[in-house]
């Protein structure tokens, strides 16, 4: 399985899965259910190029992975679109991450053509364009293509990631026996899970009660001050440069119930306060800025979402360890050559690591135990209260 790293490091662009993650609430009705997260559709970080031809194109070849080249062009940019992940705080060497990600994808974009896995362009791009209305859905008013120039990605970037996960999708599933009206059985259950809840755009002006800065606010705002303008001078430094504006939409419904009344009441363009912010004695002028309503995916749009998240959950069963297990091993497997044989030891290493942890060894079901007891949701970020 591709693993998403989550820590960027200092002077490396973020990875993909970075550019879009799209929490989904959910009612606390089953626990393998709590919780889903739409960054399942941007996948893991720094997913490598599909080059499964294996052709030399003149460019200098980095290594070979089951006899397919890999450039050092491909091996240096995917490194730069790294993020790493920092377990415990400490540190973790990039080049065993990428070249783990870059040999497991290759090992799943072969073994998911052997099996007939492969997602067409048009299953590609439509997954694509599917992102693209979230991601228009989540940040009214930005543009998707100017977020991904700032994440340091492209657009081909992002459809190679989602290549690799839709073949990594159906290949599992296809070994899983998944069952197509169990994914839909699934959406009907959860449809309200898959989509965005009600959503506020605000903008702040925060301030210590009795403090010069609060007066000054309070005068102003009373005095029919602009509140932007009001925002930029009289905000904590750090909120100055957007005028207060949060950085995204917050779900209405992870918000007490006294400031949903509150966003209820107060029309777009209109603001209330000052109230009690976060801690005792700040207290927060708001204004609405836009009100956006709920906004749910249809099942042609969610079924690889649903069906992706079904594989993760039943990957987690005891009872599919050997499934999980046989890819991991033709992982291990994958002979891995290059004129540096420093990239060679760092692979050696990376094995070691994993046999050592007893990655892709199998585990014996507890006697009595419930698989469905050990499967669990992915957590999503907790939104600004």
């Amino acid at each position: 399985m591709n693993r998403k790293t989550s820590f960027p490091v200092p002077a490396r662009r973020r990875a993909t899965a970075q550019v879009i993650t799209l929490a989904i609430a959910r009612k606390n009705s089953q626990a393998t259910w709590n919780t889903l997260t739409l960054a399942t559709i941007a996948g893991a970080a720094a997913l490598a190029m599909l080059l499964l031809s294996g052709c030399n194109t003149g460019e200098k070849t980095f290594g070979k992975i089951n006899g397919q080249i890999v450039t050092e062009k491909e091996y240096l940019h995917q490194l730069e679109r790294q993020t790493v992940a920092v377990p415990g705080g400490q540190p973790t060497n990039a080049e065993r991450v990428v070249l783990d990600q870059i040999i497991s994808n290759r090992v799943i974009m072969a073994e998911a053509s052997k099996n007939g896995s492969l997602p067409s362009d048009e299953d590609v791009s439509k997954m694509f364009d599917v992102q693209k209305k979230l991601f228009v859905a989540q940040f009214p008013g930005k543009s998707q293509e100017e977020a991904m120039k700032e994440q340091g990605t492209t657009a081909d970037e992002i459809k190679s990631d989602l290549r690799v996960q839709l073949a990594e999708t159906a290949l599992y599933g296809k070994l899983l026996k998944l069952d197509e009206k169990e994914v839909r059985e699934t959406y009907e259950k959860y449809r309200s899970a898959f989509g965005l809840p009600a959503r506020v755009q605000m903008r702040l002006a925060v301030a210590v009660e009795k403090s010069p800065e609060y007066t000054k606010i309070a005068q102003a705002l009373a005095g029919g001050k602009s509140f932007e303008a009001v925002a930029k001078e009289s905000n904590p430094i750090s909120m100055r440069g957007t005028g207060g504006l949060l950085p995204q939409a917050v779900a209405v419904n992870t918000l007490a119930p006294a400031m949903q009344a509150k966003i209820s009441q107060t029309p777009e363009g209109k603001f209330f306060g000052p109230i009690d912010f976060q801690q005792k004695g700040v207290k927060a002028w708001i204004k609405i800025e836009k009100k956006l309503p709920e906004y749910m995916i249809p099942f042609e749009d969610a079924a690889p979402l649903v069906r992706r998240q079904l594989v993760q959950l039943k990957l987690q069963q005891p009872a599919n360890q050997a499934v999980k297990n046989d890819i991991l091993q033709k992982k291990m497997q994958a002979k891995f050559e290059s004129e540096n044989k420093e990239y060679e030891a760092v692979w050696t290493a990376v094995k070691d690591t994993a046999n050592k942890a007893g990655i892709g060894q199998s585990v014996p079901t507890p006697v009595g135990a419930d698989p469905a007891a050990t499967v669990g949701g992915m957590p999503a970020p907790t939104a600004p209260k």
